[in-house]
C-alpha cells in the first residue's frame, strides 16, 4: 500500500467507504446471526 501522500483523495474516500460498508456488513449479517452469538456467549 502507498503511503497516504501518494494516494488521491478519491482513492482513499473509496477505500474509507468500503471499510464502512465492510462493518456494516459484518455488524448486520454477522453478529447479529443467532448462531455466531451462542458460540460468543456460552
Amino acid at each position: 500500500m502507498p503511503p497516504m501522500s501518494l494516494m488521491s483523495p478519491d482513492t482513499l474516500a473509496l477505500a474509507e467507504w468500503w471499510c464502512y460498508r465492510a462493518g456494516i456488513f459484518f455488524v448486520t449479517s454477522v453478529l447479529d446471526d443467532p448462531a455466531w452469538l451462542a458460540l460468543m456467549f456460552c
